[in-house]
């Protein structure tokens, strides 16, 4: 692209300093991006740690009551329910485990990332 007098008006500095402004515009929309994902696997975080505590809880009480019912004879079938319910609250425990511990590390990945996008723009 030439100008009307021959001089090409991205040679040179302002060549540089378009790619300069151009590079600075992708970081700010990386940092915005990784931004919003550390953000998610952070509330998805803040929904599955307090989850995984009521399923431990209900799976020890779940348990417990299974044993009071066990000991009477006429509850029996009672408590065989209660014992499916509470292996199925520990196999979700399990799985929250899983969840929250591959989670974590993408959350700190975006977070690294987002604070190296920062300290590259400023």
């Amino acid at each position: 692209m030439e100008l009307t007098d021959g001089t090409n008006p991205l040679s040179g500095n302002g060549y540089r300093l378009q790619n300069i402004v151009d590079i600075q515009k992708q970081l700010e929309l990386e940092r915005a991006e990784r931004g919003r994902s550390s953000t998610n696997y952070n509330k998805n975080l803040k929904v599955v740690n307090p989850a995984e505590g009521v399923l431990a809880v209900s799976f020890m009480g779940l348990n417990i009551v299974s044993v009071v019912f066990l000991s009477t004879v006429v509850a029996a079938p009672a408590a065989t329910a209660i014992e499916a319910v509470s292996l199925g609250a520990g196999f979700l425990f399990i799985i929250g485990g899983f969840v929250s511990r591959s989670l974590i590390p993408r959350a700190e990945k975006h977070e690294r990332i987002k604070q190296l996008a920062d300290k590259n723009i400023i």
